[in-house]
């Protein structure tokens, strides 16, 4: 009888197989009804489910062939349960698997948590508005920049921890990522992600909350060693931010914003008392605003009325305070890209099919008041002014539909700028 080890590649392989077969014959039996236009987009999310399913399987077999689990000392179990005030529901999972497989169980990962061409879509929205350069790779770059020179890493879809070939606990820079890693599992069991995706912006700012409370644990453990025994942190993962400053200022400001704002609120919250940390943790922010600014209601706003597009989108998405500041950080004026976005009250982004090939973007900003969205549009007509030299052949346009918002439109047909313009 075939290992377990064997086993899981050939039952996953035949998986894909038959649905690739079973996905053709339906094709072929509704071929007469179904339009050109329908049949490509069909082969298009199949290629990308076939692609998830693929990494997931190289996923499996590396779980399937890797270095099993480590042994978690209890200490550090009644630490983080000590810590948090919360007790372990299950014995936290912690995974070994070899440095150079780190990056691949990443990307399957973000795939599983976005969907079928979720990550895709994604990507194309964030070049046509600009957070990406035109040869920017989303998945690779996002997986690349938590892999890179990591010791472990947390999967919040699963919610076990995994840890790398050099990781050793002897070290203590190694005992912190361990802290770190039972803080993510401890808060994950009790604190679990809604069933439904919520959106970007809400799950950003709930990613913000719990990376932010461990690496806060994490800063406690090492503060913990210098005042014991004398021990300085560890060196920078060099690496890493390399890595980190080649990318674009969005990617690096979604890498960051947990690590700065998630932290300060998370130790801001610790230092209450359990009672209210753990109730920010029941009820977690529903947007990156709330991050920014804990004081406020925590409500998650309504979804902005957007004008119809030709087509159904490929996606509807909202970026948020934090998706409004890091757009128009790259004018140069810091401090004037947060004041304008800290009067973001709602967003709303669309990205559909223009043209026999193409695809358009309309996203739409609602602020607090007229002066803040007369602002916005003038930092917003500087940048198309420069994204206009690097997306040729597309129609960028800034119109003011009201006098509290603002829209943006990148289109591969004039005719589409032109009818939802919206001056």
């Amino acid at each position: 009888m075939a290992s377990p080890q064997t086993l899981l590649p050939w039952l996953l392989g035949g998986i894909i197989g038959a649905a690739g077969i079973l996905q053709g014959l339906h094709w072929r039996s509704s071929g007469n009804s179904a339009d050109l236009a329908g049949l490509e987009n069909q082969l298009r999310i199949a290629g990308e489910e076939n692609e998830m399913l693929r990494r997931e399987n190289e996923s499996l077999r590396s779980l399937a062939q890797g270095g099993g689990e480590l042994a978690v000392p209890q200490e550090f179990i009644d630490r983080a349960e000590k810590e948090f005030g919360l007790r372990f529901l299950s014995s936290p999972v912690v995974h070994r698997l070899a440095g150079e497989e780190l990056r691949g169980r990443i990307m399957a990962a973000i795939e599983s948590r976005y969907g079928p061409s979720g990550i895709d879509d994604r990507q194309e929205s964030y070049k046509l508005i600009g957070w990406l350069r035109p040869d920017d790779d989303l998945l690779s770059q996002l997986a690349a920049v938590r892999a890179v020179g990591a010791l472990a890493w947390f999967d919040d879809v699963t919610g076990e921890g995994w840890v790398t070939d050099r990781f050793d606990l002897k070290n203590i820079p190694d005992q912190a990522a361990l802290v770190r890693l039972l803080a993510r599992v401890l808060l994950h069991q009790h604190f679990p992600p809604a069933p439904a995706y919520p959106g970007d912006d809400a799950a950003r700012a709930r990613e913000a909350l719990h990376q932010g409370a461990a690496s806060g644990s994490e800063a406690r453990f090492y503060a913990l060693g210098v005042r014991s025994i004398g021990f300085m942190p560890m060196k920078e993962n060099t690496e890493a931010v390399q890595l980190l400053a080649s990318l674009s200022p969005f990617l690096q400001g979604l890498t960051t914003f947990p690590a700065s704002e998630g932290k300060g609120l998370a130790d801001t919250l610790h230092v209450q008392g359990n009672d209210k940390f753990q109730a920010a943790f029941r009820n977690p922010p529903q947007t990156t605003r709330a991050i920014f600014f804990p004081g406020e209601s925590a409500a998650e706003p309504k979804a902005l009325e957007l004008p119809a597009v030709p087509e159904e989108p490929f996606l509807t998405e909202t970026a948020g305070q934090l998706g409004l500041r890091l757009w128009l950080e790259p004018l140069g004026d810091i401090g004037a890209a947060a004041e304008i976005a800290s009067c973001w009250k709602n967003d709303r982004y669309v990205l559909f099919p223009d043209g026999e090939a193409s695809s358009a973007v309309l996203w739409e900003i609602e602020l607090e008041n007229a002066e803040a969205a007369d602002k916005l549009q003038t930092a917003a007509s500087r940048l198309v002014a420069a994204m206009a030299g690097t997306q040729e052949k597309r129609h960028l346009k800034v119109t003011r539909p009201s006098p509290v918002r603002v829209r943006f439109l990148n289109t591969f047909e004039a005719a589409t700028a032109a009818a939802l313009g919206g001056d």
